[in-house]
């Protein structure tokens, strides 16, 4: 045998050399006629319709952009969000944007482009719009009329244009080779979807008489003249409470949201954390770099020994220097940036390789803080280890750190270049705002391994021009009741406490306020006897003049220009509309003027007391029948709808009764997706 091998050597080379090539040319190839997994089916809806790797992916990036742009999208449908399912388990989330998406998209409903680039104007005013909400709920602002209102979402909205378009350019790059034609185009869906929820609540039909009474419901109106009197307008004279009474009263609320009890009073706060980072700023390293020109002539020199069409700098040396320049320093501080990112990797294994782990997390030593690199030895070390390793004078990279206060997502969504970057992992990002939320959501954390006191450098955050930022998290505050009054505020609280004592005693005294109405026959002395519980100074309310107060709204006039938001609340309507039940629908002023007919009431969430006087009935006109019937009918649907969602307990639009409606079935798993065995009544469609 040996003696074969010896006898032919040259030619089994030969042969096995030729093979190996054959193979070596051929796999190329063999790779390109190979099934990308990601095009194999995963799931199907009764019409035939398929979904696979490809399209959860791109739906995962779709719901990146969106939270990335406009987080308010992702509120309930009732909220005037999309109400995505946002569940942590699975792809929900993506399985239930793909069936929206398909429906608005087979209605029509789903332009190009250029709609998403239309929708950031309006985004902006429902920003400002929710902004300002917030601040006149909490007390924040005292907005005076409607107009007042409109002119204050006005000037609020374009500050939000600006950051949305740069939410807009980082989003552009939470995926390879996304432009900003396709982040527009996922707006773009996101207005179809929400057009398809509006088609949707139109599609109730009435006959005439329907129509009328759908119309009576909404326009017939009882006219008043009212005034609110809130507890705040008197609260100034309430004593300051004891350290126990307030304590006392705080812990009635600390585990409250502002939802769980009648006076809007709320204390839970969400996850919070402590936080520092180094920051390597691009352009700093790439100024301090020294410019050799003798080198620049070499760079020059190169690219004009290659041919014409493959040349960077096709002009003279002196014309180009510039560019070269510019390029040069850009390639050198990419150079160093990388260099500063493996040193910096390099001191935190060191540090974490002697560290035992649970699963993917370590377990940190009692004396973790003492002993861990702390972010400026890290800075130093740059300054150093660049030095050595690349002979280069980069500046101290800037060292921040908020350790003195919990910062919870919109806390740290307002620091400047942290506040806006984000963490690449594989395909998703997650931005760096929301850091507090990774500790909710045990996705996250498996995802991106954050643990406290752990810096955070695999990966490191990046914002939209190239800073680089390696955070760490020094303590975690879960979401839950505060800690202490200080944790909210001590102002906050002593208001809360003096608004709704003032609220308490307005109310004991609501019968004798309303009894002076009566015999006066005019709310002005309630009024000003309700404003001697108060100081002397407060500012006193006034009254609003032939306020339109339907069964679901309260609307000004042609004598009122606001209406208060405290007045249009459910307790104050049914006072007005139980008070006049039996009243003539056609009764004349003259003739209720002659009975008066008085009315009060308490609205607890704006801790105020409300005050009327029935002026007359306002029976809807043929007029207003025939100006309004569309919005009658569509606003009619809307309710009906509702009815019908409240009354089965499934919206239509919630994933689950979307994926029984559609039709769908699970075919096979992702590409990475665990091996576990599908649901039950996945199971059950696929047999059926």
């Amino acid at each position: 045998m040996l003696k074969f091998i010896r006898k032919y050597q040259l030619i089994i080379l030969a042969v096995g050399g030729s093979l190996l090539m054959v193979v070596f040319l051929f796999q190329p190839i063999i790779g390109k006629l190979s099934p990308d997994p990601r095009k194999a089916t995963v799931a199907q809806l009764a019409d035939g319709t398929k979904f696979n790797g490809f399209d959860y992916q791109r739906a995962s990036f779709d719901l990146a952009v969106i939270k990335r742009i406009s987080p308010l999208l992702f509120l309930p449908t009732q909220q005037g969000g999309l109400g995505i399912d946002q569940s942590s388990n699975g792809d929900e989330a993506e399985l239930h944007w793909l069936l929206l998406s398909k429906l608005a998209n087979d209605a029509g409903l789903v332009g190009d482009a250029g709609e998403g680039i239309t929708w950031i104007p309006e985004l902006a005013r429902r920003n400002a719009t929710f902004q300002l909400q917030q601040q006149i709920q909490q007390g924040l602002l005292q907005i005076n009329s409607e107009a007042e209102f409109a002119q204050a979402v006005a000037s609020l909205a374009p500050q939000y244009e600006a950051p949305l378009q740069r939410n807009v350019a980082l989003a552009t790059g939470m995926a390879q080779g996304a432009t900003e034609d396709d982040v527009y185009r996922t707006l773009a869906t996101a207005r179809g979807i929400e057009r398809f929820y509006r088609v949707y609540s139109s599609v109730p039909s009435y006959s005439d008489i329907g129509a009328m009474n759908a119309a009576k419901q909404r326009y017939d109106a009882i006219a008043v003249d009212a005034a609110v009197i809130k507890g705040s307008t008197i609260a100034p004279a309430i004593p300051d409470p004891s350290d126990e009474e307030l304590q006392a009263f705080f812990d009635q609320y600390k585990a409250d949201a502002p939802a769980d009890n009648d006076y809007a009073i709320g204390y839970t706060q969400p996850t919070r954390i402590k936080v520092g980072w180094l920051m390597l700023d691009k352009e700093a390293i790439a100024s301090s770099i020294v410019v050799d020109r003798v080198e620049l002539n070499k760079i020059w020199r190169t690219d004009h020994q290659l041919p014409q069409e493959q040349q960077r700098y096709p002009g003279d040396f002196a014309g180009e220097r510039l560019n070269i320049e510019r390029a040069y320093r850009t390639d050198r501080a990419l150079d160093l940036m990388i260099e500063a990112d493996k040193i910096i990797r390099s001191r935190i294994l060191q540090a974490t390789r002697t560290l035992d782990k649970e699963g993917d997390h370590y377990i940190i030593p009692e004396d973790w803080d003492s002993t861990r690199p702390t972010l400026e030895s890290l800075a130093q070390a740059v300054v150093s280890g660049t030095k050595e390793q690349l002979d280069a004078d980069v500046p101290l990279p800037a060292v921040e750190i908020h350790s003195d206060r919990w910062l919870n997502n919109l806390d740290l969504s307002t620091l400047a270049g942290f506040g806006t970057s984000a963490f690449r992992i594989g395909q998703r990002q997650l931005p760096a705002y929301l850091l507090p939320q990774a500790f909710d959501s045990e996705e996250l954390s498996e995802l991106m391994h954050i643990q406290k006191g752990i810096p955070l450098v695999d990966p490191a955050a990046e914002d939209a021009i190239g800073n680089r930022y390696y955070a760490i998290i020094y303590d975690v505050n879960e979401a839950g009741p505060a800690d202490s009054i200080d944790d909210v505020g001590r102002d906050r609280v002593v208001n809360d406490y003096k608004s709704v004592k003032a609220f308490e005693l307005l109310s004991e005294n609501l019968e004798s306020f309303a009894s002076l109405a009566q015999s006066q026959t005019d709310l002005v002395p309630a009024i000003s006897e309700a404003m001697k519980l108060g100081p002397t100074e407060a500012v006193r309310p006034g009254v609003a003049r032939n306020l339109l107060v339907t069964k679901d709204n309260v609307a000004r006039g042609r004598l009122a220009s606001f209406v208060e938001p405290a007045l249009n609340s459910e307790a104050f309507r049914n006072a007005v509309h139980d008070a006049t039940s039996g009243l003539d629908q056609l009764a004349s002023p003259e003739s209720v003027e002659a009975s008066p007919i008085f009315v009060s009431a308490v609205i607890p969430s704006s801790k105020a007391i409300a005050l009327a006087k029935v002026v007359a009935p306002r029976p809807m006109t043929q007029e207003v029948f025939d100006i309004n019937i569309y919005q009658i009918l569509a606003g009619q649907g809307r309710r009906d709808i509702q009815t019908a969602i409240d009354e089965s307990g499934e919206s239509p639009f919630i994933l689950e009764t979307l994926s029984k409606r559609l039709g769908y079935v699970r075919v096979k798993k992702r590409q990475g997706e665990e091996d576990t065995a599908p649901a039950e009544s996945e199971t059950e469609t696929a047999e059926s």
